[in-house]
């Protein structure tokens, strides 16, 4: 398929929005870990040993990593 010069320009212009908001949410995912560091760290003292509940101990392992992956349709 062949693009036109018109075409070209306004595919460049989306690449540029979809990149500004990707650098834009990357900015907020790490504000939101800083700011959720401390909880994190209280939460994984709290869970370190484990918590005992009626039907047994509550013994999380920690990771608090996140990862976004796309949605894959299967035909």
């Amino acid at each position: 398929m062949k693009m036109t010069k018109n075409d070209i320009k306004q595919k460049r212009a989306e690449l540029v929005e979809v990149l500004l908001k990707i650098e834009k949410l990357k900015t907020e995912k790490s504000s939101i870990e800083k700011n959720l560091a401390v909880d994190f760290e209280q939460n994984e003292t709290a869970y370190r040993n484990g918590i005992a509940t009626e039907n047994g101990i509550l013994i999380r392992k920690p990771n608090w990593k996140t990862v976004a992956k796309p949605i894959v349709e299967v035909v």
